[in-house]
């Protein structure tokens, strides 16, 4: 799991209690991230002007959670990326939480 995006659990749900449009689902080992882009500039951007909603899906261990999947829903349907290494994006936005 080391090569994946991963984030503090501590520190990710700090996050999404500070933020509405976030929310965060664990069972077990197993957890979800949901959210919903709702700044203006990201609202603009919306297929024929409906929410997506981004989900992105992973496990924790010993309380680190390491992201495998970003999933992306909207009106033109469901985009699953796999995700891999930690240079990638979401890597990159999950430091700035």
């Amino acid at each position: 799991m080391e090569n994946k995006p991963f984030i503090s659990s501590a520190k990710l749900k700090k996050y999404v209690n500070e933020n509405s449009s976030y929310s965060l689902y664990i069972k077990d080992d197993i957890v979800e991230l949901r959210f919903t882009p709702n700044t203006p500039e990201a609202m603009a951007h919306f297929p024929e002007g409906e929410q997506v909603e981004h989900v992105m899906t992973g496990i924790e261990k010993n309380g680190i959670i390491y992201f495998h999947k970003f999933i992306t829903r909207s009106s033109f349907g469901e985009t699953v990326t796999e995700l891999d290494g930690v240079d990638d994006p979401v890597m990159l936005w999950l430091q700035y939480i």
